[in-house]
């Protein structure tokens, strides 16, 4: 198994550069349970970290746009 930790941030920085592959690479030979740890690690790494560098009104603006998004694909029956 690999650290859970790194691998989060592993994939914060994937995603950041667009980059899917990596995402599947360091994803690949972990268990659902592991897969799911590092999901959940990865977007409370870049919520704290959009938080850590953002201000507070731009983190609202943030949480409006992908609030409107989720409706939006809700509606359209659309996943992301």
């Amino acid at each position: 198994m690999s650290d859970p930790y790194l691998t989060s941030y592993g994939v914060v920085v994937a995603a950041l550069r667009d980059d899917p592959e990596a995402i599947r690479a360091l994803f690949a030979g972990l268990t659902p349970a592991e897969i799911a740890a590092t999901a959940e690690g990865a977007v409370l790494a870049m919520a704290g970290t959009l938080r850590e560098h953002l201000d507070p009104h731009t983190i609202q603006s943030m949480i409006r746009a992908v609030q409107q998004l989720a409706q939006h694909d809700a509606a359209e029956g659309k996943t992301r």
